[in-house]
């Protein structure tokens, strides 16, 4: 079987979509992998995540990981430089190497997300106060992809590890020269819609095309997961209301960047409901 030719730049959403056999294998050559079979962790991350960053995350190397696709089928560019030098990723080596010769600022967020809090704002704040020689080094239960989209586009490289299967450790090296202004917080920078309009667009919906979804109880990253499993079987014509315990700053630009229109609206409790549709 001829499953394609790929390199270390190909999506792992294309070769789940191209061979079958694909999850079970990298299931097999890393535990890692095995949030494959979730459907929803598929979904959100398959299309993003290419080779090399899924080696990067998993701690394995590219030249083991286009071994076992070519066993199922797939022809591997034999010009890939990855494929002949056999580069390790993830090792402790390449995060050294990656903050060398700068001061690592450590800042762990577990005991926030233990709290069902945000840490957010102690990230933001800790990326402002960062000096031209430091780093920083967040300790987490989860890749913050988000948060890692933000900062790129803020010029910070980043470098993840996984030193076990509930941690993730995430480096944030400044790339651009200069203190970054990351402004308020971007909870701040949202304006939320009046009831009136948002009453009056929910009740646009007849009551058969509009779904509703309630994630103030979910442990991030499950909100901004399961908010976007239910948007992909949506119809053009239908609207998601969801009760949130905060604005989904992270989510936000992911609905633009799908085509969705979004409306907040504050509440009596100090949270938040939503809607999300197309026009």
């Amino acid at each position: 079987m001829n499953s394609g030719v790929i390199t270390e730049k190909t999506k792992i959403s294309a070769l789940i979509k191209a061979n079958p056999l694909v999850i079970e294998t990298l299931s097999a050559l890393n535990p890692h992998f095995g949030k494959l079979r979730n459907p929803i962790l598929r979904n959100l991350l398959a299309g993003r995540v290419s080779i090399a960053d899924a080696c990067r995350i998993g701690g394995c190397e590219i030249k083991e990981f286009l071994n076992k696709m070519s066993e199922i089928g797939f022809v591997v560019n034999q010009a890939d430089p990855s494929f002949n030098t056999g580069t390790s990723i993830g090792s402790a080596a390449n995060s050294l190497e990656f903050t060398k010769n700068l001061k690592v600022v450590e800042l762990d967020v577990r005991p926030v997300l233990a709290m069902k809090k945000d840490p957010l704002k102690s990230i933001l704040n800790s990326i402002s106060s960062l000096n031209q020689d430091e780093c920083l080094k967040i300790i987490n239960t989860f890749e913050p992809i988000p948060l890692i989209r933000m900062l790129n586009k803020k010029g910070f490289g980043y470098y993840t590890e996984r030193p076990d299967p509930e941690t993730v450790i995430t480096w944030f090296v400044r790339t651009a020269i200069g203190k970054t202004d990351l402004g308020t917080s971007p909870e701040e920078t949202i304006l939320c819609s009046t009831d009136e309009e948002f009453e009056r667009t929910v009740k646009s919906f007849s009551p058969d095309k509009l779904h509703t979804i309630d994630v103030r109880e979910l442990e991030m990253p499950m909100p901004m997961i399961s908010i976007l499993e239910h948007l992909k079987k949506m119809q053009s014509d239908e609207a998601l209301f969801v009760y949130h315990k905060k604005v989904p700053v992270f989510l936000l630009p992911e609905l633009q960047e799908r085509g969705f229109k979004y409306l907040i609206q504050d509440t009596a409790d100090n949270k938040v409901n939503m809607l999300i549709y197309k026009l």
